[in-house]
């Protein structure tokens, strides 16, 4: 048995010598010799090219955009009809100017002129000045602010009674005349008083003498009672120009809080004029909110989407953008901590935005300006400036919304391909 199983593996031994031998003796084509000659020439060629060859690694990151007098939105608040539409695309307007009605009970046209009324009347009640004659009759038609408006006109016509040429201010010209009436007639009683006066130290002179005539007998009983009746009668007479003195003050006094009373309620209802014009104007405002589309800043307009007239609009609804002339636009990336140290100032990125696809509508490119040296819960932010504004590589404009969300790609240094095949290996291994 044991003499069976050696012949047969003295058998197979022989045979896998002659197949061995068999394939060591037969030479290949020249077909297969060329072709592995071939190969492996075109295997020591990739190898030397992915030395020399060069191309930018990318550290992906996550990117919002930002603006510095960012587009300013403009929206219709209520719901309702778009009434007009005045603005076009690409039209400069200044501030405040009316881009569009949207549907109200009023007459839009009849509250625009109101406005200006009421700015001229605040105006001139800031002066206090007489000419209130301002067009305020014939508004009819202001729908939401008529009940406001008519609280107001009664108000105004109190309020003018208090105004120069009307009662209130004759009754002041009377007062301030009696006034100055009083004051010359206190000046006139001064004067008076010192004549009498005088008057009074002549007689007491005069009856000094005539005591000492009396005492010497030389003038009887009778001259000198006569002379003691004048010194009294004039003593009386400067006492009663004291009295007159004293009441013409007190006069005065009272004609002064006279003035003083009706200058107080003359303040007092211009106060509560001027709380009437505010509360009018603020109430304007509220309605110019709703039913007025007006530009908040100086620029272009662009429109959210076609509009036409008589167009239902929801209430919240972007109607369109302003964009301001100077406005500036660039974009914040937050970058990990992973690929920091790749990440340099002046390296180019590629922003590509999930809400327009760069297939269709190109990427934004820009450079990093920035690189903050403080980390957060995202990463460490880098600023990167836009090299053509929200222009695309396909010629397309981006409309800026504010925090725009986009994906950035971060050219970083060239890599040679064959360096970064080796560490995509050596990555591969450590895992």
């Amino acid at each position: 048995m044991a003499k069976t199983i050696h012949d047969t593996e003295a058998v197979d031994s022989v045979n896998i010598s002659d197949s061995f031998q068999e394939i060591i003796s037969n030479r290949p084509g020249f077909l297969i010799r060329f072709g592995i000659m071939f190969l492996l020439l075109i295997l020591v060629s990739l190898v030397v090219a992915s030395w020399f060859v060069k191309a930018p690694d990318i550290v992906f990151a996550k990117a919002k955009l930002k603006s510095i007098n960012a587009p300013k939105r403009v929206i219709a608040i209520v719901n309702g009809k778009l009434v007009k539409l005045f603005a076009k695309e690409g039209e400069y307007v200044k501030t405040g100017k009316v881009l569009g009605f949207v549907e109200s009970t009023a007459n839009h046209e009849e509250v625009i002129k109101l406005v200006k009324q009421i700015d001229l009347l605040q105006l001139r009640t800031s002066k206090f000045e007489g000419n209130l004659a301002i067009d305020l009759a014939g508004f009819k038609n202001l729908g939401e602010l008529q009940q406001s408006y008519q609280s107001f006109i009664n108000s105004y016509q109190v309020f003018r009674q208090y105004l120069p040429d009307g009662f209130y201010d004759r009754q002041m010209k009377l007062l301030l005349y009696d006034q100055a009436n009083y004051k010359k007639a206190h000046a006139i009683l001064l004067k008076q008083q010192a004549l009498f006066e005088q008057d009074l130290d002549l007689t007491e002179s005069t009856f000094k003498a005539n005591e000492t005539l009396k005492a010497d007998r030389v003038i009887s009983e009778f001259n000198f009672r006569s002379e003691k009746s004048k010194l009294i009668s004039k003593k009386i007479e400067v006492s009663q120009i004291s009295t007159e003195l004293l009441n013409n003050e007190m006069q005065q006094n009272e004609k002064i809080k006279e003035i003083q009373l009706l200058e107080n309620t003359i303040a007092q209802q211009q106060t509560i004029f001027s709380q009437s014009v505010n509360t009018l104007k603020s109430q304007i405002e509220d309605w110019q909110k709703k039913y007025l589309l007006v530009s908040p800043v100086d620029g272009k307009v662009t429109f959210a989407e076609f509009f036409q007239e008589n167009q239902q609009l929801q209430s919240n609804q972007v109607i369109c953008f302003v964009n301001p002339l100077n406005s500036a636009y660039f974009a914040e990336v937050f970058i990990t901590q992973t690929n920091l140290g790749k990440v340099e100032v002046n390296q180019d990125v590629n922003l590509k935005f999930p809400s327009y696809p760069y297939q269709e509508y190109g990427e934004l490119r820009g450079k990093i300006e920035f690189i903050s040296d403080i980390n957060t819960d995202s990463g460490y932010l880098a600023r990167v400036r836009l090299s053509d504004g929200l222009k695309t590589t396909f010629s397309k404009k981006i409309q800026f919304r504010e925090g725009l969300i986009a994906g950035a790609e971060v050219v970083t240094k060239d890599m040679r391909l064959l360096q970064r095949l080796y560490l995509n290996t050596i990555g591969e291994n450590r895992r």
